[in-house]
């Protein structure tokens, strides 16, 4: 346990937290800004096994914000590169690669075996897609979402409000919508939540999604204009995905 002896330390943690998470499964649904540095993060605590997904090769213009990547990455598939690179920082864990885009159809064979799934995806079909499967199956999934200089990232927890109920309106297509390519976007904003979504996934991997140290709202943050936020969510009446019935 030498490896994680700074961590263990820490009373949230311990001995026995940790050994949970050399236990744990987790899935990373995209390898881009937040996707690197959460694996960075959850690979060096020790989280035993993780699942990481995603089909899109490194660009240079990645390298300003995605964390895992090098030059002489470019043109390699983000989920092996990320992969040889966490080996190299912690080979004592377990990481699969997943070159492959996430889909209703493989949703059972490429997240059935998580315990947890953070997205760090880029578009809401994605997300849509993460939310119908683990509602359906009671798996808690990290939300998470950048651009310009803002971040948001809530917790979805089985009982509780889920993405659907958040934005309930038809997803529209991705090039409908702003990322980091039409909006542009700074390299710290990435880090900051996804530090949130690891810690997050920390608290629920040791203690489960009802602890009361599990966040149950949804953080804003606009790290320009210095707006921290906590927003309260509710259930949607009749939600199409969760089907509750109040708030």
């Amino acid at each position: 346990m030498d490896r994680y002896s700074r961590q263990i330390a820490f009373s949230g943690i311990g001995f026995d937290g940790q050994k949970k998470l050399l236990s744990s499964s987790v899935a990373i649904v995209g390898q881009g800004a937040l996707g690197t540095s959460s694996s960075s993060f959850l690979a060096r605590s020790g989280v035993g096994r993780l699942i990481l997904i995603d089909y899109d090769r490194v660009e240079l213009s990645n390298l300003q914000r995605q964390s895992l990547f090098e030059q002489n990455d470019l043109g390699r598939l983000k989920a092996e590169c990320a992969k040889s690179h966490l080996l190299r920082i912690n080979p004592e864990i377990e990481i699969e690669s997943v070159c492959e885009k996430l889909t209703d159809e493989n949703a059972q064979s490429l997240l059935g075996s998580a315990e947890l799934v953070i997205d760090a995806t880029d578009n809401l079909v994605a997300r849509e897609c993460i939310n119908c499967f683990c509602v359906k199956n009671s798996i808690p999934w990290i939300y998470g979402g950048v651009a310009g200089s803002e971040g948001m990232t809530m917790n979805i927890l089985p009982g509780h409000a889920c993405f659907k109920c958040l934005m309930p309106r038809e997803a529209p297509k991705k090039e409908d919508c702003a990322d980091a390519a039409s909006r542009g976007i700074i390299s710290t904003i990435p880090s900051f939540i996804s530090s949130i979504q690891c810690t997050e996934a920390i608290k629920i991997l040791i203690y489960g999604p009802e602890h009361p140290s599990v966040q149950k709202n949804l953080i804003y943050v606009d790290l320009f204009s210095n707006i921290f936020e906590q927003h309260e969510t509710e259930a949607l009446p009749g939600c199409s995905v969760c089907g509750r019935t109040g708030g």
